[in-house]
C-alpha cells in the first residue's frame, strides 16, 4: 500500500498561475477585497499569501500579505 502526503500541495495549472498572478497583484495593492475565496485558498496553499492580524484599518482586523515566496514569484 503506498503511502499518501495528504499535505502535498498539487502543482498549479495555467490558469491558476494567470489567476495568482493577478490576485498577488490585487494583494500588493490592498485592492483583495472581492477575492473569491476558491483563488485565495491556492494563493494559501502555496504559500504566495498569509493571512495577517490584527491590523489597524477601520471595519477590518485582518489583512492579507504577500510572504516571500509571493514576492519572488511577483519577480519583487
Amino acid at each position: 500500500m503506498s503511502e499518501i502526503d495528504w499535505y502535498e500541495v498539487r502543482p498549479m495549472t495555467a490558469e491558476q498561475q494567470r489567476d495568482a498572478q493577478e490576485d498577488l497583484t490585487l494583494i500588493a495593492r490592498g485592492e483583495e477585497q472581492n477575492l473569491p475565496w476558491r483563488r485565495l485558498r491556492v494563493l494559501l496553499d502555496h504559500e504566495l499569501a498569509g493571512i495577517s492580524y490584527p491590523v489597524i484599518t477601520q471595519g477590518s482586523v485582518r489583512s492579507l500579505n504577500l510572504t516571500d515566496k509571493g514576492n519572488r514569484y511577483l519577480g519583487l
